[in-house]
């Protein structure tokens, strides 16, 4: 292991990326000077002593200093926040999307209900963020102020003082390889909307308009809710497969081969099952053509016609993206 990489690694990584490299550069030249000729790893470790703390140099560098959160606590408070902010914003919405689906009435239009909840959520999530900030800050402040000691804390249990040896345990991760628990939240909200829509178009996917001004109504389904059902078993197999691949990606947080094939396998297997749905005849509802037909002022077939290539484009637009999507999980589990 290049232990100047890594160590010059811990430092830059706390610092903001316009001055990433040229602390980096400054930093592997002081590092250098520090050491004879023809050194050893032990020289290296003996150098990094002396520099310290990786998190404790890198707050040297800083412009700002850290007034209510010192160094030794920084880095550990920024890693709380960034894995409870992703699971207490999406604990927020499946108790709001929970209350929803439990209390409702089928006397407002799903659509309309859909579009208030977007509202709610966003009020939800902010109050979520303010909440989990300011608490979470509180605690650290008061932790930095009462001065627990190293070993008090989570990640310092097996040593009180930072030495090099710390640095082996270090794994970076490159930057485009590496899979936020952002992207991992929004894999699980995706994969509850479609879920939820597959299970109810028959409520929720169609044609709505606003009657009598009093807001979007449903008019008619998009889909033959029985023909849907036909692949339930199907669709339950990829739900668990999904929210399988998505605890993965979650334990990997970087692309790898292995999380590659997976993707690959539970997407492909996806888009041929949505490509033998979208060629069953009987998938649309019949009474949308006449309804468009007469909407748009045209006649029949036009219309149908018209459905038939936007259905087209709408399935293999799907193909193409998860094509992408594929590919690019490759090209990133390949990044070293």
């Amino acid at each position: 292991m290049n232990l100047i990489k890594v160590y010059v690694h811990e430092v830059t990584k706390r610092l903001p990326a316009k001055t990433r490299d040229d602390i980096a550069l400054e930093l592997k030249s002081t590092i250098e000077d520090m050491l004879p000729e023809n050194y050893s790893e032990a020289d290296v470790k003996d150098a990094l002593s002396k520099l310290g703390n990786p998190a404790v140099l890198a707050a040297s560098y800083r412009d700002t200093p850290m007034y209510l959160i010192g160094p030794n606590l920084y880095d550990i408070y920024i890693l709380t926040m960034k894995r409870v902010i992703p699971w207490a914003i999406l604990i927020s919405i499946c108790i709001h999307i929970f209350e929803n689906i439990v209390f409702f009435s089928g006397k407002e239009a799903i659509l309309s209900v859909a579009i208030k909840s977007v509202w709610i959520i966003i009020g939800n999530v902010i109050n979520v963020l303010i909440q989990v900030f300011f608490w979470f800050t509180i605690v650290f402040v008061f932790v930095e102020r009462v001065g627990l000691s190293n070993s008090d804390l989570p990640n310092k249990k097996k040593r009180m003082i930072w030495t090099p040896e710390d640095l082996k345990y270090v794994v970076i991760i490159p930057k485009k390889k590496a899979i936020s628990k952002g992207d991992v939240v929004f894999g699980f909200i995706w994969t509850a909307i479609w879920s939820i829509a597959y299970f109810n178009a028959d409520h929720l996917v169609g044609i709505y308009q606003s009657i009598d001004g009093n807001g979007l109504q449903f008019v008619m389904p998009l889909f033959n809710q029985d023909t849907l059902l036909l692949y339930w078993p199907f669709i339950v197999i990829f739900i668990i497969l999904e929210a399988g691949l998505i605890v993965y990606k979650w334990k990997a947080a970087q692309w790898t081969m292995k999380l590659a094939t997976a993707n690959a396998i539970i997407h492909g297997l996806s888009a041929v099952t949505f490509i033998v749905i979208a060629s069953n005849p009987n998938l649309l509802n019949e009474a949308i053509i006449p309804y468009t037909a007469q909407l748009f002022e045209t006649t029949s077939s036009a219309a149908a016609n018209s459905m038939e290539w936007i259905w087209r484009v709408i399935v293999a637009s799907f193909v193409v993206t998860t094509m992408i999507e594929i590919f690019e999980s490759y090209r990133k589990a390949r990044i070293r």
